[in-house]
C-alpha cells in the first residue's frame, strides 16, 4: 500500500481546473460547527488530561514485539507508531493498527503498561476491516458535509464497506450528486486528516449527538458504562469502538492519474483486481494461488467499444486501464523496477474518427508534456513509421504519418524519425502500428522508452469495429494506443534514480518530523504533528527518550526527511518551531503557523528544491 501511496499524491497541472483539491466545500450545516466545535473542547480537555497524566505516571515499561524483541518504552507516551518506526520504516508506512494484549489499538494511542504488541497490516482480515471501517468514516463526513445526512450505520465488509445514513422523508442520493460527494471523500482523503480517540461520558456523548435520534438511541441501548469512545475526523464525530488509521492520507482513494484522466475525458473500465481479490477470500471454491491469463488491454477495449451500437456522436471514446500485466521476460533481462514480468501500465486507447485524429494526437502529446514536466524530465521523442511486413493499404500509412508528423511539427519539441521502425505485434493478432516514442534518460543517463503513442488503422479492421457516421452509413474508427508513464514501476525506478533518493518535499514518502527537545515539549510537539498533517503533509513524530537530541536528527537525516521540526521549551512558550533540513542546513526558528504555510505552499507549487527556497 506504502509505495501507491505516495504515487497517489502525485499533482499535476489541471487538478484546480477539475477541482479535486481546490473545489469549496459546501458551508456546513449549523449542527455540524457546534458538533465540531463541542469535540474540540473536550478534546483539549483530554490532551491535558492525559498530559498530566503521562508527568505524574512517567515510568518505564516493557514491549514484548514479534519474533520475540523486548524493548523498553514510556508509559503514557511511547506509542505503538513510534515503536514501529524504530524496527523499520516500511513497517511504520504499512501498519494500519495495532494489537496490544489481545486488544485493538490506535497506532498513536499511548502505551499505558507492559504491552505483547503486534501490528496489523492490510494484509490481515483485521487489518482490512480497519482500513475499511477508516473509509467509511470519510464517506459519513462527505454525507453529512454535502448533504447534510444523518448517519447511521456504517460496517466494513469482506472486501469494501457501506454506510447507511438518513436525509429526510421521500429523499434520496441524486446521480448528480455522486461526482460532488466523491470529490470531497477525495479531498479529505488527501488533507490527511487524523483520527482522534475521545472517552466522553453519557452526558457529553447526549450533547455530541442531540442532532442524530439514531445516535441518541444507540447510546441508550448500547452504552452500559460510564464513557464510550468517540471519533473525529476533520468535522466528522462519530460513536465508534476503532481503532482508525493514523490519518485519511493512508486510504488510497485516487489512483494514479486519474484526476488528469478524468479532465481529459478519458473513462476507466469496472477495477477487475478488486473483484478478483474479494474472490480469492473464498478459499474453499477459488483458491487463493489460481491463476488466469489475462489478455492485453487493446483487445478488450475493442470488445467494450463494440459490445452495443456506436454513434459518432460518442467519439472520441477513451478508456484508460491501470490492470496489472505479465510479460514472460527472460530472466537475464531483469533489473529491479525497470524491467519486470508482472507490472502496471497505465494504458489508454482512444476510438476516434479520421478527422479527429489530429488534435487527439495534439492532446496525447500535451498530456505527455504535461506529466513530465511535473516530474522534471526532458524527453525525446522519436516518429517510427510503417515497418517492412506493414499491414493495411499504403494510402492509410501515409495519411496517418503525415498526421502525426504535423502533430509533432505543432507541438514544438525536438523529435526524430526512425524510417521503418513501426511496431509489428504478433500478441495484438499481427497488428502493425505507426508510433511516436517517448525515450527518458535516468541519472546514470541510461535510456528509457516509457511513453507511446501508437496509431492504430488494423485492429478496427479485425474486430470489425464501426460507428453511426453522420450521414447514416457505418464506418470505422481508428484506435490511438497511448501510455503517459508506461510502466508505473519503470517510471518509479526512474525517477528514484533521478532523485537519488532525496524526494522533492511534494512527492516525499517522509516530509516532514516533529522532535520534541524534552518530554515537556511532547504535547506541543504532537500539536505541531496535527497542523502539519490538517494541512496535507505527511508528517511524524520522533519522540524516542531513549536517544539524544542529535541521535534523532541525525535518524531522521538518514531517513531523508526534507524537513526536520525542532521543539524545545523556547519554542513551545513562543510557539515556533527550530528547522532543519535533510542537508543539515538550519533554517533557524519559524512561527508555526507560518511555517505550515509555507511548506503547503511549496506543495502546491511543486517546487524541486523546497529546502533550498523555504
Amino acid at each position: 500500500m506504502g509505495l501507491c501511496q505516495r504515487w497517489r499524491r502525485l499533482r499535476l497541472p489541471g487538478l484546480q481546473t477539475c477541482r479535486l483539491h481546490t473545489a469549496a466545500v459546501p458551508a456546513p450545516p449549523q449542527w455540524l460547527a457546534e458538533r465540531l466545535g463541542l469535540f474540540e473542547e473536550l478534546w483539549a480537555a483530554q490532551v491535558k488530561k492525559l498530559a498530566s497524566v503521562a508527568q505524574k505516571e512517567h515510568r518505564t515499561i516493557k514491549i514484548s514485539l514479534p519474533g520475540g524483541q523486548r524493548v523498553d518504552a514510556v508509559a503514557w507516551s511511547t506509542t505503538p507508531y513510534q515503536l514501529a518506526q524504530q524496527i523499520s520504516s516500511t513497517l511504520a508506512d504499512t501498519a494500519v493498527a495495532a494489537q496490544v494484549n489481545g486488544e485493538l489499538y490506535d497506532l498513536e494511542r499511548p502505551l499505558e503498561t507492559d504491552s505483547d504488541l503486534r501490528f496489523l497490516t492490510f494484509s490481515s482480515a483485521e487489518g482490512k476491516a480497519v482500513f475499511w471501517h477508516s473509509s467509511t468514516h470519510v464517506l459519513g463526513a462527505a454525507a453529512e458535509q454535502l448533504l447534510g445526512a444523518v448517519l447511521c450505520r456504517g460496517p466494513s465488509t469482506e472486501c469494501g464497506f457501506y454506510h447507511d445514513f438518513f436525509l429526510g422523508k421521500e429523499r434520496t442520493v441524486r446521480g448528480s450528486e455522486l461526482p460532488a460527494l466523491e470529490r470531497i471523500c477525495q479531498e479529505l482523503a488527501a488533507a490527511a486528516q487524523p483520527f482522534r480517540r475521545l472517552e466522553a461520558s453519557q452526558d457529553q456523548l447526549r450533547q455530541l449527538f442531540k442532532d442524530n435520534p439514531f445516535k441518541l438511541r444507540l447510546i441508550e441501548e448500547k452504552v452500559t458504562g460510564p464513557t464510550a469512545i468517540v471519533y473525529g475526523c476533520g468535522m466528522l464525530v462519530d460513536l465508534c469502538r476503532g481503532p482508525h488509521l493514523r490519518h485519511t492520507g493512508q486510504i488510497g482513494g485516487l489512483k494514479l492519474l486519474t484526476a488528469e484522466y478524468t479532465r481529459r475525458g478519458f473513462s476507466e473500465p469496472p477495477d477487475s483486481d478488486r473483484l478478483s481479490s474479494s474472490l480469492s477470500d473464498h478459499a474453499t471454491s477459488h483458491p487463493a494461488d489460481t491463476l488466469a491469463l489475462k489478455p492485453m488491454n487493446c483487445p478488450a477495449h475493442c470488445l467494450m467499444f463494440a459490445h452495443r451500437p456506436r454513434s459518432w456522436r460518442e467519439l472520441p471514446l477513451r478508456l484508460a486501464d491501470f490492470g496489472a500485466l505479465h510479460r514472460a521476460e527472460a530472466s537475464g533481462s531483469l533489473g529491479g523496477l525497470t524491467r519486470l514480468r508482472c507490472f502496471q501500465q497505465d494504458d489508454a486507447h482512444i476510438f476516434c474518427a479520421p478527422d479527429q485524429l489530429e488534435t487527439e494526437i495534439q492532446g496525447c502529446l500535451d498530456f505527455l508534456r504535461s506529466v513530465y514536466t511535473v516530474l522534471g524530465f526532458s524527453f525525446r521523442l522519436a516518429l517510427s513509421t510503417r515497418p517492412s511486413s506493414f499491414l493495411g493499404e499504403p494510402c492509410l500509412w501515409d495519411q496517418a504519418e503525415q498526421v502525426l508528423q504535423r502533430a509533432l511539427e505543432e507541438f514544438g519539441e525536438p523529435w526524430e524519425l526512425n524510417p521503418g521502425d513501426g511496431a509489428f505485434y504478433g500478441p495484438k493478432a499481427s497488428v502493425s502500428l505507426l508510433q511516436i516514442d517517448v525515450h527518458l534518460r535516468d541519472a546514470l543517463g541510461r535510456p528509457h522508452q516509457c511513453g507511446t503513442i501508437q496509431l492504430d488503422f488494423q485492429l478496427p479492421l479485425r474486430f470489425d469495429l464501426q460507428y453511426k457516421g453522420q450521414a447514416g452509413a457505418p464506418e470505422r474508427p481508428v484506435v490511438i494506443h497511448r501510455a503517459v508513464l508506461g510502466s508505473v514501476e519503470r517510471m518509479l525506478g526512474v525517477l528514484a534514480e533521478s532523485c537519488g533518493g532525496k524526494w522533492p518535499l511534494w512527492l516525499s514518502p517522509f516530509q516532514v518530523v516533529v522532535i520534541p527537545v524534552g518530554t515537556e515539549q511532547e504535547e506541543y510537539a504532537r500539536e505541531a504533528q496535527r497542523r502539519l498533517q490538517a494541512a496535507g503533509l505527511v508528517c511524524d513524530l520522533d519522540a524516542d527518550s531513549g536517544l539524544t537530541l542529535s541521535r534523532r536528527v541525525r535518524r531522521a537525516q538518514l531517513a531523508h526527511y526534507n524537513f526536520q521540526f525542532v521543539v524545545g521549551q523556547k519554542e513551545q512558550s513562543k510557539r515556533t518551531v527550530n528547522i532543519r533540513t535533510r542537508d543539515n542546513c538550519q533554517l533557524g526558528e519559524r512561527d508555526l503557523t507560518e511555517a505550515v504555510q509555507r511548506l503547503q505552499e511549496l506543495q502546491n507549487t511543486r517546487v524541486p528544491n523546497a529546502e533550498r527556497v523555504f
